[in-house]
């Protein structure tokens, strides 16, 4: 999950770090080519369109320029985090595969992994609250629901050979923009204060959300994920 410090420390850059390679200064969107397990949110939900009210409020909030915010069709919650073609090190790549082979090779190889292989079809889900601006923390509605998630990531994990070091620790979210300015302290809690107020008037219809299936989607960027199957 996205850092919530959205000002700057003794160790900062000159802008968050974790969105240098997703998007440029001025917030336009950066190729980050790459393959992932996902479940969009429906668009014809209410908890889609709760979604988009807490992302046109935080847009109309005095500090939005700090924020690249994301296409509403593009919201989704990550079931188990993939590739990227750039990040090719033991902690980033499939064990079993060279690191100079190419995103296609990655691709087919885990399409094949994942041909015919079945998840659990649906899942209930709850928003936790919107942190700082653009990341809303997600889990299961309940204890077996989150256990039900884990095991998903756990079994893909085994499957496609690629497990992180915080692979239990992993937090489930829902992005609706990446910070690409700091803030100075004062705007960093204008700006939780603005999210706390927004989730207050909105969160009620993002406690319990029904998702799935989970889709093995290819991604140019952080725009758009296309998916490739279903499981």
């Amino acid at each position: 999950m996205s850092p919530t410090k959205l000002s700057p420390t003794d160790a900062s850059g000159p802008r968050p770090a974790w969105s240098i390679d997703k998007f440029d200064d001025a917030g336009r969107v950066r190729a980050t080519p790459g393959l992932t397990t996902l479940c969009h949110i429906d668009r014809g939900s209410g908890a889609h369109a709760a979604l988009c009210r807490i992302a046109d409020a935080l847009r109309a909030g005095p500090h939005a320029h700090a924020f690249a915010f994301l296409p509403p069709e593009s919201f989704h919650m990550t079931i188990f985090d993939g590739v990227i073609d750039y990040r090719r090190d033991g902690a980033n790549w499939p064990a079993d595969l060279p690191s100079d082979a190419p995103i296609t090779q990655v691709e087919a190889d885990w399409r094949a992994r994942l041909q015919g292989f079945c998840l659990p079809q649906r899942f209930e889900i709850g928003v936790n609250g919107v942190v700082g601006g653009y990341n809303c923390p997600v889990s299961g509605a309940d204890a077996g629901q989150e256990r039900q998630l884990r095991q998903c990531r756990d079994t893909l994990a085994e499957r496609l050979q690629l497990r992180r070091a915080n692979h239990d620790s992993y937090g489930f979210h829902i992005t609706l923009a990446y910070q690409v300015q700091w803030l100075d302290p004062q705007a960093e809690e204008e700006v939780t204060a603005l999210s706390g107020q927004i989730f207050a008037d909105h969160g009620g219809d993002l406690r319990r959300i029904e998702i799935g299936p989970v889709e093995f989607c290819r991604f140019e960027n952080m725009h758009h994920f296309e998916p490739l199957l279903t499981l």
